[in-house]
């Protein structure tokens, strides 16, 4: 039936049935692999064509991937000393997965039971029981720590870049904890509503952790640009007017939002001549910092975030437009709203009472004014209509 069946035409019955069919000759076939890689370890057949290991040969040959090639290898050394696994792996009873989590377990004592008990777990549950079962020693945690790394690369025209690590477990652990708990808190777009996807608010929590101290006592990080004092001053957005330490290019607004709370050192340029260096006098001291994280409540002032932690100080009128670094000029945001309310044109005013509000880039009121009640309803409540 199977070497005709045209799966669009067919039943869930008989998808059903052919699940379990080629499931249990995929399982079949990757123990005869398994099998054969044996066999060519044994011979050291790889070695005749160059291969730096038995994995890259494998890898090479079956034209997996590296890490597909090392399972099968991994699974097949240690297959000689299971007879019973062997044999249920080859029969089909059991996937590569489920034979790699067993056999990391198993002594030829205690594989028949476990091979029983397996057989009612998810691959998530045998993974987990087959990580306990062979905890990392002191040597290993060593060794993760001995070959730690962190590679960065940027683009060729320096507008992005790539991050990669090596970190050990509970390094690794610090770091996804930290980042994640900052992409958990961060809210949807107020102008679309919608979520970014998750990927993106775990690289908006990466820079949030990297950009703020989470000490609001203290100064965040400093960032070096080289910048022509007079384009800051303007309101068009030329990207080539400011340049990072590294020479990556940022536009006009970018280097607004990183002066806004940051130490930013500037080299101040006149064409090609350097007519400044220096620290910027514009940076929020500590004492100031205390009292807008005070009057604030210590929670970001954006409508429906309050986020309470990784925050930065906003300039509602910026310095480079004549606003003071003064409490009344100074407002509460987390990473995430700072560089909405700069990168997308939004805008920040005070009532007479001091009340904030957030304006859209059309200048209107966000969130909405409350409308007035229908005229019915407001008879049915005893409300009058204003």
């Amino acid at each position: 039936m199977f070497d005709t069946m045209d799966w669009s035409l067919a039943t869930s019955d008989e998808i059903d049935r052919g699940f379990d069919h080629f499931g249990g000759l995929r399982g079949a076939t990757d123990a005869q692999l398994c099998s054969l890689i044996r066999a060519a370890d044994v011979a050291q057949v790889w070695m005749g064509d160059g291969a730096r290991s038995l994995t890259d040969w494998v890898s090479v040959r079956l034209r997996v991937r590296h890490a597909t090639a090392r399972q099968l290898v991994t699974v097949s050394r240690k297959l000689s000393d299971l007879p019973v696994l062997s044999a249920r792996f080859g029969a089909g009873d059991l996937s590569l997965d489920q034979t790699d989590a067993i056999s990391r377990m198993a002594t030829p004592e205690t594989e028949q039971g476990l091979i029983e008990e397996a057989l009612g777990l998810s691959n998530t549950a045998l993974d987990r029981a087959a990580r306990r079962a062979n905890p990392p020693s002191v040597s290993d945690e060593r060794e993760a720590h001995r070959v730690r790394a962190l590679w960065i690369q940027r683009t060729l025209d320096g507008a992005s870049g790539r991050l990669t690590a090596h970190l050990p477990n509970t390094d690794l652990e610090i770091v996804e904890t930290a980042i994640s708990e900052r992409a958990d808190k961060i809210g949807p777009d107020p102008q679309t509503g919608l979520f970014d996807p998750y990927s993106q608010r775990m690289a908006d929590g990466l820079v949030e952790v990297c950009a703020t101290t989470g000490d609001q006592t203290s100064t965040p990080p400093q960032v070096s640009a080289y910048v022509d004092l007079d384009v800051l001053l303007t309101e068009d957005d030329d990207p080539g007017a400011h340049e990072l330490g590294s020479g990556a290019l940022i536009p006009n607004e970018t280097a607004r939002r990183l002066s806004c709370d940051c130490v930013l050192e500037t080299v101040i340029t006149d064409g090609s001549v350097v007519v400044g260096v220096g620290r910027n006098s514009r940076t929020i001291p500590g004492w100031l910092r205390r009292l807008v994280h005070h009057r604030d409540g210590g929670t970001c002032q954006f409508h429906g975030c309050g986020n309470d932690h990784w925050l930065q100080v906003h300039h509602i009128v910026h310095w480079s437009q004549g606003g003071r670094t003064d409490l009344h000029n100074l407002i509460l945001l987390c990473g995430f709203h700072h560089r909405f309310v700069h990168e997308n044109g939004w805008h920040i005013t005070t009532t007479d009472d001091r009340t904030f509000q957030f304006r859209k880039p059309d200048r209107t009121l966000y969130p909405p004014p409350k409308p007035d009640l229908h005229p019915k309803l407001a008879r049915l409540t005893g409300t009058r209509p204003i």
